[in-house]
C-alpha cells in the first residue's frame, strides 16, 4: 500500500469515528428523551398541576366568606363539571399526532444516518480501504459508557433534586390576576 493510502486510512478511520460517534450520540440522547425525558417530564407538570390546585384553591375557597362560599357554589351548579371532565378527559389529538410524528422524525434520522454509514463502508471498501469497524466500535462503546455513567450520576444526584420553582406558583399567580380583574 503507498503512502498516499495510508494517508487516506486515517483521514477514513477519523471521519468513519466521528461519524459513528455521532450516531451513537443521537441514538441515546434520542431514546433517553423518548423513554425517560418524555415521560419524566408529562408527569412532573402533571404533578405540579395537581400540588398548585390542591395547595392554592383549597386555601382559597376555605377564606371566603359565606356569601362568597355561597356564590361559588351556585356558580359552580350550574356549569356542566360532568360533560367538560368528559370533553377534556379525552386524549388531545394534536399532541398525539405531533408527538407521534416527533418520535418518528427521531426514528427516520437515525435510520437515516446507519443508511449512510453502511454506504461509506461500502465505499471505503470500494476505495481498497479496509476500516478497523470492530475497533471503532469497541472505542465508541467504551467512551459512551464512561460519559453514561458520568451523565447519569450528574442527573440522578444534582438535576433531579433542583427545584426550579415553588410549584404554586402558576396557581398564585393565576389567583392574583383573577383577583385584580375583579377589583
Amino acid at each position: 500500500m503507498d503512502s498516499s493510502c495510508k494517508r487516506k486510512d486515517k483521514i477514513f478511520n477519523f471521519g468513519t469515528n466521528i461519524y459513528v460517534h455521532v450516531i451513537f450520540l443521537f441514538a441515546i440522547l434520542s431514546a433517553l428523551f423518548i423513554f425517560i425525558i418524555s415521560k419524566l417530564t408529562t408527569k412532573l407538570i402533571n404533578n405540579e398541576i395537581i400540588d398548585m390546585v390542591n395547595d392554592n384553591l383549597s386555601d382559597s375557597y376555605s377564606n371566603l366568606n359565606e356569601t362568597q362560599k355561597q356564590n361559588t357554589n351556585n356558580v359552580l351548579n350550574i356549569i356542566p363539571l360532568d360533560l367538560l371532565k368528559r370533553y377534556y378527559s379525552k386524549p388531545d389529538k394534536i399532541k398525539e399526532t405531533n408527538n407521534n410524528l416527533l418520535f418518528k422524525k427521531i426514528l427516520t434520522l437515525l435510520i437515516i444516518l446507519i443508511l449512510v454509514l453502511f454506504i461509506v463502508i461500502g465505499i471505503t471498501k470500494l476505495l481498497c480501504h479496509n476500516l478497523p469497524l470492530k475497533h471503532i466500535l469497541i472505542e465508541n462503546i467504551v467512551i459512551f459508557t464512561g460519559i453514561g455513567i458520568v451523565e447519569f450520576s450528574f442527573f440522578y444526584f444534582i438535576i433531579f433534586k433542583y427545584i426550579p420553582t415553588k410549584p404554586s406558583f402558576i396557581a398564585s399567580y393565576i389567583i392574583d390576576y383573577i383577583k385584580k380583574k375583579i377589583q
